[in-house]
């Protein structure tokens, strides 16, 4: 059986900063939660995106993986 909980990564490189959250809303759907902006910085970005299921959600949070790598990133928890 597939083991499912929530997940929360951050990312940070010089004064910027990326995280996402993998969780489920009051009606039992997944979504994906995505924050970003400048580390100190009160303003910010925020978009969910809705996921067929907890698999799409984990596919979708790869993808984010893979691009904030490529954009030199640094993981600084990634549970």
């Amino acid at each position: 059986m597939l083991e499912i909980k929530w997940v929360h990564a951050r990312w940070e490189k010089d004064t910027r900063y990326y995280e996402i959250h993998l969780h489920q809303d009051l009606w039992g759907d997944w979504v994906l939660t995505q924050v970003w902006g400048q580390r100190g910085a009160a303003l910010g970005r925020i978009k969910n995106v809705p996921c067929a299921s907890y698999e799409d959600g984990i596919t979708k949070l790869d993808e984010v993986r893979k691009k904030r790598k490529q954009r030199n990133y640094v993981s600084v928890n990634d549970k």
